[in-house]
């Protein structure tokens, strides 16, 4: 590779980075063959990092780094900083995905293992995440990517007759639509089954 593709990597990164972006460094080292050229793009880098201000976090980076040191699911943490039970925003994603109010408890099930980490959010429907942004007033989808390793072998919910076993570590949960008896909108729309 040569000088000048190096210096237009480097020029991309600087050009994103001025943008507003918040480009990944590993990304655009891994553009480069190890080596010498690596060495000089991660030079360069780290020169126009120290030459350039410090940008503000986002508050998504700020969620994700407190969901880290405290090793708590990054969704949690967005709803306990915006000082919101979780039965508030079950009961605002019922309302706006116009869900018949007998589902709310299925819809609570799928809500605490999607905030937890429990449920696979790559199926999640996009109506989902378009209500929960607006409740939560973050960039939600991003957040639920990321979850944290399990602190414990076990995993617990609230139920009427105390805690109850939620899972195994490595384990999915049952899901609602197994413990309800039947797939229906809410099972779509969280799982993507049908």
């Amino acid at each position: 590779m040569s000088e000048s593709a190096v210096e237009h990597v480097f020029d991309e990164f600087a050009l994103a980075y001025r943008r507003g972006e918040r480009p990944d460094v590993r990304e655009y080292l891994e553009r480069v063959p190890e080596g010498p050229e690596r060495e000089a793009l991660a030079d360069l880098i780290d020169r126009f990092l120290v030459a350039v201000p410090a940008r503000e976090p986002s508050e998504e980076e700020i969620v994700l780094l407190e969901a880290r040191l405290e090793r708590e699911p990054a969704l949690l943490v967005l709803r306990r900083r915006r000082r919101l039970r979780r039965e508030a925003v079950v009961d605002a994603l019922v309302r706006a995905l116009g869900l018949d109010p007998r589902k709310r408890d299925k819809v609570a099930g799928y809500y605490h293992q999607l905030e937890t980490g429990l449920l696979d959010p790559e199926p999640v429907d996009r109506s989902v995440w378009e209500a929960l942004a607006e409740v939560l007033r973050a960039n939600v989808r991003a957040l639920a990517a990321r979850v944290p390793p399990p602190p414990a072998a076990l995993a617990y919910r609230r139920a009427e007759q105390g805690f109850v076993l939620q899972a195994r570590l490595g384990e999915r949960p049952p899901s609602p639509a197994a413990e309800a008896g039947g797939l229906d909108e809410v099972d779509r729309l969280f799982t993507g089954a049908s």
